[in-house]
Protein backbone atom coordinates (compact mmCIF):
# COMPACT_ATOMS: atom_id res chain seq x y z
CA UNK A 1 0.00 0.00 0.00
CA UNK A 2 3.03 2.29 0.65
CA UNK A 3 6.35 2.72 -0.70
CA UNK A 4 9.22 2.62 0.91
CA UNK A 5 9.90 6.07 -0.45
CA UNK A 6 6.05 7.37 0.45
CA UNK A 7 6.56 5.54 4.37
CA UNK A 8 9.81 7.79 4.74
CA UNK A 9 8.57 10.68 3.21
CA UNK A 10 5.23 11.18 4.91
CA UNK A 11 6.85 10.35 8.43
CA UNK A 12 9.22 13.10 8.02
CA UNK A 13 6.66 15.30 6.85
CA UNK A 14 5.00 14.57 9.99
CA UNK A 15 7.32 15.09 12.35
CA UNK A 16 8.61 18.57 10.71
CA UNK A 17 4.85 19.60 10.71
CA UNK A 18 4.90 18.93 14.47
CA UNK A 19 8.27 20.62 15.29
CA UNK A 20 7.12 23.60 13.08
CA UNK A 21 3.77 23.87 15.15
CA UNK A 22 4.82 23.54 18.53
CA UNK A 23 7.86 26.07 17.90
CA UNK A 24 9.41 27.60 20.12
CA UNK A 25 7.40 25.98 23.25
CA UNK A 26 8.91 22.07 22.15
CA UNK A 27 8.18 20.21 24.97
CA UNK A 28 7.29 15.73 24.71
CA UNK A 29 3.88 17.15 25.63
CA UNK A 30 3.48 19.48 23.06
CA UNK A 31 5.37 17.55 19.99
CA UNK A 32 2.79 14.41 20.57
CA UNK A 33 -0.80 16.88 20.81
CA UNK A 34 0.92 17.92 17.77
CA UNK A 35 1.54 14.94 15.94
CA UNK A 36 -2.29 13.92 16.90
CA UNK A 37 -3.53 16.81 15.94
CA UNK A 38 -1.77 18.28 13.02
CA UNK A 39 0.12 14.82 12.16
CA UNK A 40 -3.62 13.05 11.76
CA UNK A 41 -4.82 16.15 10.11
CA UNK A 42 -1.90 16.07 7.44
CA UNK A 43 -1.81 12.44 6.76
CA UNK A 44 -5.69 12.08 6.49
CA UNK A 45 -5.46 14.86 3.94
CA UNK A 46 -3.06 13.30 1.98
CA UNK A 47 -4.24 10.10 1.79
CA UNK A 48 -7.61 10.94 0.78
CA UNK A 49 -6.55 12.89 -1.99
CA UNK A 50 -4.10 9.85 -2.90
CA UNK A 51 -7.18 7.23 -2.32
CA UNK A 52 -9.86 8.84 -4.38
CA UNK A 53 -7.11 9.35 -7.16
CA UNK A 54 -6.86 5.53 -7.07
CA UNK A 55 -10.45 5.24 -7.30
CA UNK A 56 -10.54 7.02 -10.69
CA UNK A 57 -7.70 4.51 -11.76
CA UNK A 58 -4.74 7.14 -11.24
CA UNK A 59 -1.18 5.96 -9.57
CA UNK A 60 -0.97 8.67 -7.27
CA UNK A 61 2.13 8.92 -4.43
CA UNK A 62 2.73 11.61 -1.58
CA UNK A 63 5.94 12.89 -1.98
CA UNK A 64 7.70 15.53 0.22
CA UNK A 65 8.99 18.90 -0.23
CA UNK A 66 12.52 19.11 1.68
CA UNK A 67 12.63 22.41 0.42
CA UNK A 68 9.25 23.76 1.61
CA UNK A 69 9.22 22.02 4.90
CA UNK A 70 12.87 23.22 5.78
CA UNK A 71 11.50 27.21 4.54
CA UNK A 72 8.70 26.56 6.88
CA UNK A 73 11.06 25.95 9.63
CA UNK A 74 13.14 28.79 9.37
CA UNK A 75 10.32 31.01 8.76
CA UNK A 76 8.63 30.06 12.30
CA UNK A 77 12.22 30.25 13.82
CA UNK A 78 12.97 33.66 12.37
CA UNK A 79 9.39 35.36 11.95
CA UNK A 80 7.26 33.42 14.25
CA UNK A 81 5.38 32.41 11.14
CA UNK A 82 3.67 29.30 10.66
CA UNK A 83 4.58 28.13 7.28
CA UNK A 84 3.99 24.26 6.05
CA UNK A 85 4.52 23.02 2.57
CA UNK A 86 5.81 19.78 3.12
CA UNK A 87 4.72 18.25 -0.42
CA UNK A 88 1.81 16.57 -2.18
CA UNK A 89 -0.18 14.02 -4.13
CA UNK A 90 1.55 13.20 -7.68
CA UNK A 91 -1.48 12.11 -9.68
CA UNK A 92 -0.32 10.27 -12.52
CA UNK A 93 -3.08 9.40 -15.24
CA UNK A 94 -3.29 9.99 -18.99
CA UNK A 95 -6.28 12.49 -18.59
CA UNK A 96 -8.20 13.07 -15.14
CA UNK A 97 -11.73 14.75 -16.13
CA UNK A 98 -12.64 17.83 -14.36
CA UNK A 99 -15.20 16.44 -12.31
CA UNK A 100 -12.55 13.68 -11.21
CA UNK A 101 -9.79 16.48 -10.33
CA UNK A 102 -13.02 18.20 -8.00
CA UNK A 103 -13.53 15.19 -6.03
CA UNK A 104 -9.71 14.26 -5.52
CA UNK A 105 -9.21 17.71 -5.03
CA UNK A 106 -12.42 17.92 -2.34
CA UNK A 107 -11.41 14.23 -0.83
CA UNK A 108 -8.67 16.15 1.31
CA UNK A 109 -10.19 19.42 3.17
CA UNK A 110 -13.47 16.84 3.87
CA UNK A 111 -10.70 14.58 6.08
CA UNK A 112 -10.09 17.89 8.01
CA UNK A 113 -13.63 18.36 8.61
CA UNK A 114 -14.25 14.96 9.23
CA UNK A 115 -11.49 14.75 11.82
CA UNK A 116 -12.46 18.69 13.07
CA UNK A 117 -15.79 17.09 14.08
CA UNK A 118 -13.53 13.96 16.22
CA UNK A 119 -11.44 16.65 17.91
CA UNK A 120 -15.09 18.38 18.56
CA UNK A 121 -16.15 15.14 20.38
CA UNK A 122 -13.31 15.42 22.95
CA UNK A 123 -13.58 18.81 23.75
CA UNK A 124 -17.08 17.12 25.13
CA UNK A 125 -15.29 15.04 27.70
CA UNK A 126 -15.52 17.24 31.07
CA UNK A 127 -13.01 16.44 33.81
CA UNK A 128 -10.15 15.55 31.31
CA UNK A 129 -7.75 18.69 30.64
CA UNK A 130 -5.38 17.05 27.92
CA UNK A 131 -7.81 15.35 26.07
CA UNK A 132 -9.71 18.64 26.02
CA UNK A 133 -6.54 20.77 24.85
CA UNK A 134 -6.11 18.05 22.18
CA UNK A 135 -9.84 17.92 21.21
CA UNK A 136 -9.63 22.12 20.75
CA UNK A 137 -6.13 22.28 18.80
CA UNK A 138 -7.38 19.40 16.93
CA UNK A 139 -11.01 20.96 16.06
CA UNK A 140 -9.41 24.16 15.21
CA UNK A 141 -5.96 23.36 13.43
CA UNK A 142 -8.34 20.91 10.97
CA UNK A 143 -10.64 23.69 10.21
CA UNK A 144 -8.15 25.63 9.26
CA UNK A 145 -6.64 23.52 6.89
CA UNK A 146 -9.57 22.61 5.53
CA UNK A 147 -10.10 26.09 4.85
CA UNK A 148 -6.73 27.03 3.70
CA UNK A 149 -6.52 24.43 1.17
CA UNK A 150 -10.02 25.62 0.00
CA UNK A 151 -8.59 28.77 -1.28
CA UNK A 152 -9.61 28.96 -4.72
CA UNK A 153 -5.92 30.14 -6.37
CA UNK A 154 -3.95 27.69 -8.07
CA UNK A 155 -2.03 25.49 -6.70
CA UNK A 156 -4.76 24.96 -3.60
CA UNK A 157 -7.60 22.07 -3.53
CA UNK A 158 -10.34 24.71 -3.98
CA UNK A 159 -9.35 25.64 -7.47
CA UNK A 160 -9.76 22.61 -8.49
CA UNK A 161 -12.88 22.22 -6.80
CA UNK A 162 -14.66 25.39 -8.10
CA UNK A 163 -13.48 24.68 -11.22
CA UNK A 164 -15.54 21.37 -11.09
CA UNK A 165 -18.56 22.90 -9.20
CA UNK A 166 -18.84 26.39 -7.88
CA UNK A 167 -21.61 25.32 -5.54
CA UNK A 168 -19.64 22.56 -3.84
CA UNK A 169 -17.27 24.84 -3.61
CA UNK A 170 -18.90 27.46 -2.10
CA UNK A 171 -21.23 25.25 0.35
CA UNK A 172 -17.28 24.10 1.85
CA UNK A 173 -15.09 27.18 0.99
CA UNK A 174 -17.16 29.86 2.04
CA UNK A 175 -17.61 28.94 5.65
CA UNK A 176 -14.36 27.59 6.55
CA UNK A 177 -12.83 30.58 5.03
CA UNK A 178 -14.51 32.69 6.94
CA UNK A 179 -13.50 30.68 9.63
CA UNK A 180 -9.67 31.16 8.90
CA UNK A 181 -9.85 34.66 8.14
CA UNK A 182 -12.00 35.07 11.35
CA UNK A 183 -9.34 33.01 13.27
CA UNK A 184 -6.51 35.05 11.63
CA UNK A 185 -7.88 38.73 12.33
Amino acid sequence: MFSERELKDLIISVIMIAIIFVYPHISLTNILIALLTVGLGFIFHELMHREVARKFGAISEFRAWYEGLIIGLILKMILGATFIAPGAVYIYKDYLTVEESGKIALAGPLANILLAILFFLLTLTHGNYLLNIIGFFGFHVNLFLAGFNLLPIPPFDGEKVIRWNPLIWAIFGIPLLAYVFLRLF
